[in-house]
């Protein structure tokens, strides 16, 4: 029987994590579409409606347009996981799952979810919009799968680490209009300042720009990195690695010398030059990893009438 996680009626408090820029997600989603199969990409036009107006790197970054009041507020909490243990500082970073995943049923957090919206996009009596919004979330999930601090319970995945230096000698607290205090904090700078940074985009750039620098880095990775091996790895508990994998550069890498060491720095110098690497890395394997992701579920579709008794999440999870 396919697994299926009830949608939550009320979300834990949590300060809301932000994700990777918008040309991030984009670049996500375009270089996943490069490793679709001809039915992935069929499969995935028709659920979403790709069209000019509206490609894969739009779809991928529409799950952050509507976490806001004005949109799907109770989905907020489903782009991130906050290990309870995390320290860094004693380069401890351990991710349970299900038991760091919150809500009644497990099933506030971004693991569930892509198992959720799976289930939804899986079953074709669900209303196409519905099946629709989950491929699209799916998009999304992948992307903040794949950054680190998303993974990270530390003072809620580093948004709370802050005021984090960038382009500054420290220590860094800035002002707006003189009166209100501002300070960046060091998940906004993986979300943004980094992976802009990487492809030499300043701070402001309109939605043109992003597209076309996601396009862009998109096409770099995929001529850049052989990572094909995965495009057919599809499972549940690839989905759990994938989130220990990104807990782990927390320790190892966003956060290897815990919050002092990050507060007391400008992570525009050495710590970027000893990141940048990492960063395009987990952007490459979130394209790829979506790709066999998204390819297993147009197989499965496209299979759907010799897979009805077939649980496609995982018998063994």
């Amino acid at each position: 029987m396919m697994l299926s996680f009830k949608l939550p009626l009320v979300l834990a408090l949590a300060v809301p994590a932000t994700a990777w820029d918008p040309f991030g997600h984009q670049t996500v989603g375009f270089l996943a579409q490069k490793y679709f199969t001809p039915q992935a990409n069929k499969t995935i036009s028709s659920l979403i409606g790709l069209n000019p107006d509206f490609d894969i790197g739009d779809a991928a970054a529409w799950a952050d347009t509507v976490r806001d009041k004005d949109g799907l507020p109770w989905s907020k909490n489903w782009h991130f996981i906050n290990p309870k243990g995390d320290n860094p500082a004693t380069n401890t970073c351990f991710l349970s799952y299900p038991s760091d995943c919150p809500g009644p049923d497990n099933d506030n957090c971004i693991i569930s979810q892509i198992m959720n919206q799976t289930s939804i996009v899986l079953n074709t009596s669900y209303p196409l919009h519905e099946r629709r919004q989950s491929t699209m979330f799916l998009l999304h999930f992948f992307g903040d799968l794949h950054q680190p601090m998303h993974t990270s319970g530390y003072k809620y995945g580093g948004n709370l680490v802050r005021p984090v230096c960038w382009g500054k000698v420290p220590p860094c607290i800035e002002y707006i209009n003189g009166t209100i205090p501002y300070s960046r904090n060091l998940h906004g700078t993986w979300d943004s300042a980094m992976p802009r940074k990487l492809r030499n985009l300043p701070a402001e750039t309109t939605d043109e720009e992003n597209k076309a620098a996601a396009i862009s880095w998109a096409q770099d990775l995929y001529d850049e990195r052989a990572m094909a091996q995965e495009v057919d790895v599809w499972s549940v508990k690839k989905v759990i690695e994938y989130a220990k994998e990104s807990n782990k550069l927390v320790c190892t890498n966003a956060m290897k010398g815990g919050e002092e060491w990050v507060l007391n720095q400008d992570l525009s110098k050495e710590y970027y030059e000893e990141n940048k690497d990492v960063l395009a890395n987990q952007v490459a394997k979130a394209g790829l990893r979506l790709a066999g992701w998204m390819n297993g579920i147009a197989k499965f579709l496209g299979d759907i009438e010799g897979n009805k008794d077939k649980d496609f999440l995982g018998g063994d999870l």
